[in-house]
C-alpha cells in the first residue's frame, strides 16, 4: 500500500508540477488547451498506483507460497 501511495504522489508531482514547468520549453508554440486531458492524466496516475500495488501484492504472495513449500 505504501508503494502505491508513493507512486501516485510522485507521478502526480511529475505530471502536474514538473511537467507544467517544462512544457513551455518542450512546446513553445502553444497548441491546444490541455485542460480536457487532465482526467486522462489523473487516470494514468491511478493506473500507475494500481500497477505498483498489484505487483507488490503478487510479489508478497509468491514469497509466502515459496516459504510454505520450503516448510513442507
Amino acid at each position: 500500500m505504501k508503494a502505491s501511495i508513493i507512486t501516485i504522489v510522485l507521478f502526480y508531482i511529475i505530471v502536474f508540477i514538473i511537467g507544467v514547468a517544462i512544457q513551455d520549453f518542450i512546446f513553445p508554440w502553444g497548441g491546444v488547451a490541455e485542460s480536457h486531458l487532465k482526467p486522462i492524466y489523473m487516470g494514468l496516475i491511478v493506473l500507475s498506483g494500481l500497477i505498483v500495488g498489484c505487483t507488490v501484492y503478487l510479489a508478497d504472495a509468491l514469497k509466502e507460497s515459496r516459504t510454505i513449500q520450503d516448510n513442507q
